[in-house]
C-alpha cells in the first residue's frame, strides 16, 4: 500500500511525504510486518505532523539511510485517528529515528509536572531523599550523582539508576533531580511562544520524508 500527498522532483528523484488529505487512509492490520517496495520489512515511526501526531505507521526502512541506498516510496498506517495526540509535538524526538516494529516503543505522555517548591522546600527535601535515595525503575535505590559541582555548583544533582548495562550505561532512564522529579513538560509560557510563532515547536516534521530530498538540497 502507498500513500502520498505532495511530490517534489530533484533531477531524477522523486520525493513523496504523507499530505494532510492522507489522515484518514486505510489502516491494515499492523501485523504480519509488510514488506515495502524494496522487499525488505518495512519499520516504525510516529508522526509529528499537526494533523496526525502521535499515529505510528510503516516507512521502507531506508527512508532516512544513507545514499545510493534509494528509499522507496512505501507509506501504511498502524494507527487510525483515535491514536491522535497532538501533545507529542511538546517533545523532542530523534527526527530520523526509525524502529522494527518489535523494537518500537510507542511515546506515552509524562507525568504532570510537580508543583513548585521554594528553596527551603528543596532543601528539606534533599536531605530527606539523600538518607532515604528513591527507587528507580528496576526497584533499587537510585545513585546520588554530583556534576560538575562548581562555586556556585553550574548543575543539580540528581539521582539516576545505580544499575549498569554491559557498556556501562544506566539500564533504566530514571533520572530525579535530589529534591524531587524533573518537570517534564514545558511551561505555559512556552506553550503560548510556540503557538503564537514567536519560538519553534519541538517537533514540527511530516510524517515522512524522503532521505534523497536532503542529498539533493545539499548536491544542487
Amino acid at each position: 500500500m502507498t500513500s502520498f500527498g505532495c511530490e517534489y522532483k530533484r533531477r531524477r528523484w522523486y520525493v513523496r511525504y504523507v499530505g494532510e488529505s492522507n489522515g484518514a487512509g486505510p489502516v491494515p492490520p499492523a501485523l504480519p510486518v509488510p514488506l515495502c517496495r524494496c522487499g525488505v520489512q518495512a519499520e516504525v515511526k510516529q508522526s509529528r505532523h499537526p494533523k496526525t501526531a502521535g499515529r505510528a505507521f510503516y516507512v521502507c526502512k531506508w527512508t532516512f539511510g544513507p545514499i545510493p541506498a534509494a528509499p522507496c516510496d512505501f507509506f501504511q498506517w498502524i494507527d487510525g485517528p483515535d491514536k491522535y495526540d497532538p501533545r507529542i509535538r511538546l517533545f523532542q524526538y530523534h527526527s530520523i529515528e526509525l524502529k522494527p516494529y518489535h523494537q518500537f516503543r510507542r511515546w506515552v505522555p509524562p507525568s504532570p509536572n510537580p508543583p513548585r517548591m521554594t528553596e527551603e522546600e528543596k532543601q528539606e527535601a534533599a536531605c530527606r531523599r539523600v538518607r532515604d535515595p528513591p527507587m528507580c525503575k528496576c526497584g533499587v535505590s537510585a545513585k546520588l550523582m554530583r556534576p560538575n559541582l562548581g562555586d556556585p555548583p553550574k548543575f543539580t544533582p540528581f539521582f539516576r539508576c545505580s544499575l549498569k548495562t554491559h557498556d556501562g550505561w544506566p539500564l533504566c532512564d530514571f533520572n530525579e533531580y535530589i529534591y524531587g522529579p524533573m518537570a517534564m513538560w514545558p511551561t505555559e509560557e512556552q506553550v503560548r511562544e510556540f503557538e503564537s510563532g514567536k519560538a519553534p515547536w519541538p517537533c514540527v516534521s511530516s510524517p515522512m520524508i524522503d532521505a534523497s530530498v536532503v542529498y539533493w538540497q545539499h548536491k544542487m
